[in-house]
């Protein structure tokens, strides 16, 4: 029994050696990756993602700010709309779909009565912002009860030369009522 114990502290120095080792190492690995590199005039490089852009002056910032305001304006879609719609014979819908005035874009306005975005009910004409409808006419009647419909919001631009292309699309849904 005596015998072992040399070899269990042998045993357990090396352990502890190989412990070390690896704490050492793994400092050393944490240092190395810490350090920034800098380029050939002797300026720290930072990482950017793409596309990033470093402002140097006030006017370069502002031209970013604006451009970016720009980009968003021409990505939203604004739309006024009530929740409901309420027919009596289940073809003609008092109802409040409007493009809002704060839109870049003219809309045009389907509606489904399914999710499947298969059978078609409405289909408007191009709408301007800060037009709408307080009532629309379905192709084809509803029948009495609640129905769900999916109401696509198409942003269509109209450039000088009279080309249109379709801009942005969403998709909302209003419950549409047939009752006496």
């Amino acid at each position: 029994m005596e015998k072992q114990k040399p070899m269990d502290k042998r045993l357990i120095a090396v352990i502890i050696c190989l412990v070390l080792v690896i704490i050492v190492m793994g400092c050393i690995l944490l240092l190395r990756n810490g350090k920034t590199s800098t380029d050939d005039n002797g300026m720290p490089r930072i990482g950017y993602a793409t596309e990033a852009k470093v402002m140097l002056d006030q006017n370069s910032l502002q031209a970013a700010v604006d451009e970016a305001q720009k980009n968003a304006r021409e990505g939203m879609v604004a739309l006024q709309y009530q929740n409901d719609a309420f027919s009596k014979d289940g073809k003609t819908f008092s109802c409040h779909i409007v493009n809002s005035p704060a839109n870049l874009y003219d809309m045009f306005v389907t509606i489904y009565a399914d999710a499947a975005l298969n059978d078609q009910i409405f289909l408007s004409g191009l709408v301007p912002p800060g037009s709408g409808f307080e009532e629309i006419t379905l192709d084809h009647e509803l029948e009495q009860g609640d129905h769900t419909v999916y109401v696509a919001i198409t942003q269509v631009a109209t450039g000088d030369d009279g080309e249109q292309t379709i801009k942005n699309q969403v998709m909302h849904t209003i419950e549409f009522h047939v009752g006496q």
